[in-house]
């Protein structure tokens, strides 16, 4: 170091801050751009370049054939083959009613 010690840092907190107990427990939010692979009425696979761990819960927001979705999701497996390529397997946790019904003749109309 330059000859500066931990005592020599200015102090330029205007509050003090307190330590939380482990228990607390927080999030935090944030978004990143994912492609969509596959769908299905239970789940998705996405392509991310963020490496969410499993267990993660979120919302998934895309649109198919006009109509928008916004499912919350949870991460079920991490997979993927290039250094950059990160594949997601989330599971839809809930979804409402309206959203399910068009997913489903979405999916009815895509399978052959």
């Amino acid at each position: 170091m330059s000859g500066m010690d931990e005592h020599d840092v200015t102090e330029r907190r205007r509050s003090p801050r307190v330590m939380l107990p482990d228990d607390e427990e927080c999030s935090l939010q944030l978004r990143t751009r994912v492609r969509l692979l596959d769908i299905s009425l239970s789940g998705a696979l996405v392509e991310t370049d963020l490496p969410l761990p499993i267990g993660a819960k979120g919302q998934l927001r895309f649109a198919l054939a006009g109509a928008a979705y916004a499912p919350t999701v949870q991460i079920r497996r991490r997979a993927g083959l290039q250094a950059r390529e990160l594949n997601l397997g989330a599971v839809f946790t809930s979804m409402d009613d309206s959203s399910r019904r068009r997913l489903e003749d979405f999916l009815r109309k895509a399978t052959p």
